[in-house]
């Protein structure tokens, strides 16, 4: 229970922070958005067709897209705006973003919910278009507006757990790493729990601040020019709630200022990793660091992609996650200049028994799923040769693809699927080529469920990766010290009895 509330803890304030920050700003835009939707239509205080038209599309061009497409496209604007793509901060960008023509269509709804018999009493008494936005369209909407707001701040929630795929972390992203990817089903419940009384608790807030301005009749006098009692300040106190105001406001920015400033300077050695068993040996290293004066910051990653995206924008300092090959193809494809700066251990590369539990009792046709990524599909396909399944034309080259089969005499059907779901797709294929880090995972021992494994020659070692001008960076070479030292042979040897091996 103590290793699961601490689990919890973090991701719980990433979320509550990336939901309230994006929750504010959003609103704020978006209210204005809205507003400007209702009054510059023809017949509005504040006709402009040309506007609202614009307005309207490219509010439903900002509904069209997908939430986790946007996260992915406004990258570059991301790391403009917060000056960097990964991170709770980064992740509150494409949330924000993604909810402002959310909540201005909210927002436009709940003002055309207004009686226009209150607009036009209200203009015949002479306001301006500002009067009527401020005394009439946002008091008599307050209810709505509230309900609107309650409905987004729900809605982001839910957009958050998406925020893992940015490295922002959150409580989805706990559930899918620790809980899908490392079949932790306790993670997964006790996440449903917080995110159910998290949302539960926000959408009782709004209810029952709603149906207060809706009993009271409060909302109608919100914005007039006689102010509820509790607006009112009395002038003798107005100077030194005033002064106070400004003074609070300039002790923040100081201390934001000198938050950022600290943060610049004593900024932490930021390494991505996948969970397991990179992240493992990484943990079991950190004294080591401490005791030299590098601190260490990591980033976890469920995919193959976004470490070297990463590290090659400047997010990360560098990853531990990957083999030579693999670095090189995706140096190759995405024009990138990332090199291994030292070996650190080999995952030999397994085939699993799924509905079929030996290998020599594959039948004909057989399904046989391996990873979809070009270097770990042409890795799988050697494997599946060396087992006596297969033959390549290509021989041992690691630029094998489906393709080069040229000898299939089994009929072997053979599937990619994403590496992170291949021990998920057991059930559902013969068997499946999966790599030691999410075998590890799923609970899976590749010296003993393994139906065959690579060698231990495999030239697949997994390593420590950076960019030229980070290589000689002293915290990365005392990184490497660590990584190579005999403590973290010790642990790989003892933690993994053997599924695991040292690469020095």
């Amino acid at each position: 229970m103590k290793e699961l509330l601490q689990l919890l803890w973090e991701p719980t304030l990433q979320t509550i922070a990336m939901v309230v920050v994006s929750a504010l700003i959003s609103g704020l835009v978006g209210t204005a958005l809205g507003v400007l939707l209702v009054v510059t239509e023809d017949g509005g205080v504040l006709p402009a067709p040309w506007l609202n038209r614009f307005l309207n599309m490219m509010t439903n061009v900002g509904r069209s897209i997908p939430f986790i497409i946007l996260m992915v496209a406004i990258i570059p604007f991301t790391r403009w705006v917060v000056g960097t793509s990964i991170g709770t901060a980064a992740a509150m960008v494409p949330l924000v973003v993604g909810a402002i023509p959310y909540v201005g269509r909210l927002v436009e709804g709940a003002l055309r919910g207004v009686n226009r018999g209150v607009i036009e009493a209200v203009l015949t008494m002479g306001a301006t278009p500002w009067q009527v936005i401020r005394k009439a369209y946002l008091p008599e909407a307050v209810p709505a507006l509230i309900r609107s707001f309650t409905v987004v701040t729900v809605t982001l929630v839910s957009y958050s757990a998406m925020a893992g795929t940015v490295g922002g972390g959150g409580l989805g992203d706990l559930a899918i790493r620790y809980g899908y990817q490392g079949f932790r089903l306790d993670v997964m419940v006790a996440t449903v729990i917080v995110l159910i009384v998290m949302i539960q608790g926000i959408q009782l807030s709004g209810d029952l601040l709603a149906r207060y301005f809706e009993r009271t009749g409060n909302a109608g006098t919100i914005g007039t020019l006689q102010r509820q009692s509790w607006w009112r300040v009395a002038p003798r106190f107005a100077p030194t709630v005033r002064w106070g105001t400004i003074g609070f406001l300039l002790i923040g920015v100081v201390v934001a200022i000198l938050h950022v400033r600290s943060a610049s300077l004593h900024k932490p050695l930021r390494i991505g990793v996948n969970p397991i068993p990179h992240g493992e040996i990484l943990r079991e290293v950190m004294p080591i660091l401490e005791k030299e004066g590098v601190h260490v910051q990591i980033i976890y990653f469920s995919d193959y992609i976004q470490p070297n995206l990463a590290l090659a924008s400047g997010d990360i300092d560098a990853n531990l996650f990957q083999h030579v090959p693999f670095m090189d193809r995706f140096n190759h494809d995405h024009g990138t200049n990332i090199i291994a700066v030292a070996k650190v251990h080999i995952e030999p590369l397994g085939l699993y028994p799924g509905r079929t539990k030996i290998l020599s009792a594959l039948p004909d046709g057989a399904v046989i799923a391996i990873p979809n990524d070009p270097v770990n599909s042409g890795r799988g396909l050697l494997l599946l040769q060396a087992a006596g399944l297969i033959k390549l034309r290509t021989g041992t080259n690691t630029q094998t693809t489906l393709e080069d089969v040229s000898e299939n005499s089994k009929h072997i059907k053979i599937s990619e699927l994403e590496a992170a779901q291949l021990p998920r797709s057991l059930r559902d294929v013969d068997a499946a080529v999966i790599n030691t880090n999410y075998a590890l995972a799923a609970k899976l021992n590749p010296l003993k469920d393994a139906m065959f494994l690579e060698n231990s020659a495999s030239p697949y070692a997994n390593v420590l990766s950076t960019v030229p001008g980070k290589a000689n960076d002293p915290r990365i070479l005392a990184l490497e010290r660590a990584l190579q030292s005999p403590a973290a042979r010790q642990f790989i040897l003892q933690r993994y009895q053997g599924a695991v091996l040292p690469a020095f």
